[in-house]
This record gives structure tokens, C-alpha cells and sequence, in this order.
């Protein structure tokens, strides 16, 4: 049949350990059809208010597998994960996995002032204040995702994306 199979790696640059590596890509590629690298949850692994997936990280990640001149042929199996999902960061360090819709309300509710790019992370964030502190909220752009589709491009590997509906409706005008 038209069975396909699709590993979804995880990364291997800090603050992760380096579960699968260029070695561990060389092995598996002839046995799967396209590996999906998790470039986004860096702030899981840091504990503090930050970026989903910061483009510099990420980048860092693919080169990790890609490093090996065997693996080049074989870019192609190797999917740049993007996330269509935000993080509001509270005061106390605690954050909530945001989707489109809540993105929308956050925005209509306390219609920021300020929207701030982060250079080497290429992701917006804003902030906004509840009586109990001050929140900080990193979503995609079509600025963020549109340098994630050039950086696919130049690497000549493909994307991923995580996770189909949970994003804005005009995320897919860029494909």
C-alpha cells in the first residue's frame, strides 16, 4: 500500500539531552519515509518564559543531523517542525499552552500596545497585566513561520506542522 512511516525526533541541542543524533539518522533513514524534528517546547526544557521554538535553536537542531556528509542525500527525509500554538507565561513561572482562539481573545481583551520581535528567536511576544502580575504570551506570526519556511527552503528539507487547527486561519495563505 501507500503506508508511509514518520519518526518524530526529539532535539538534541540544551536545554534537551541529545537523545538521537546524526548517527542515529544514518541508521533509521533507510527504514523511515521522513523524520519530524521537534524544533518547538524549548521552554519546557528551561523553566522560564521564553519562545516555543526559537528559530536559532532550531536551526541548531537540524545541522545537528545534518552535520554528517553521509546524511546530505537524505535531507529531504528531514521535516522542520512548526508550531501553530502559542505559550502564556505567568508571573509565577507557570505557562498554558495557548491555541488560535484563545490568541484572538487574549489580543481582544487586552489589546497590547507593543508587539516584541526577538531577533535570534524570530518569534513575537507581548505582554499584559491581571491583578495576580504580569503574563507574557509568545504566539507565531506569518513573520515567524514565513523565516521558518525560508530557512526549509535553503536546507532543502521540508516542514512539519504541529498541529493542523491549532493555529490562525491565514497560517496556510504562506504555503
Amino acid at each position: 500500500g501507500n503506508l508511509a512511516t514518520l519518526l518524530v525526533i526529539p532535539p538534541g541541542v540544551k536545554p534537551f539531552p541529545e537523545l538521537f543524533d546524526k548517527h542515529d539518522f544514518k541508521v533509521l533513514q533507510p527504514h523511515v519515509d521522513r523524520f519530524i524534528m521537534m524544533t518547538y517546547d524549548h521552554h519546557h526544557g528551561t523553566g522560564k518564559p521564553g519562545p516555543v521554538g526559537p528559530m536559532d535553536w532550531g536551526l541548531r537542531n537540524i545541522l545537528l543531523i545534518m552535520e554528517h556528509e553521509d546524511n546530505d542525500a537524505y535531507r529531504y527525509k528531514l521535516l522542520y517542525g512548526l508550531n501553530f500554538y502559542g505559550a502564556d507565561f505567568r508571573g509565577d513561572g507557570q505557562f498554558e499552552a495557548i491555541l488560535g482562539n484563545r490568541y484572538i481573545e487574549l489580543l481582544k481583551s487586552y489589546k497590547p500596545g507593543q508587539f516584541l520581535w526577538h531577533l535570534k528567536a524570530s518569534e513575537h511576544s507581548f505582554e499584559y497585566r491581571e491583578p495576580a502580575g504580569v503574563h507574557k504570551v509568545f504566539y507565531p506570526t506569518l513573520r515567524s513561520l514565513q523565516k521558518r519556511i525560508e530557512a526549509a527552503e535553503k536546507f532543502k528539507i521540508g516542514l512539519a506542522i504541529w498541529e493542523i487547527g491549532q493555529g490562525l486561519d491565514y497560517f496556510y495563505d504562506l504555503f
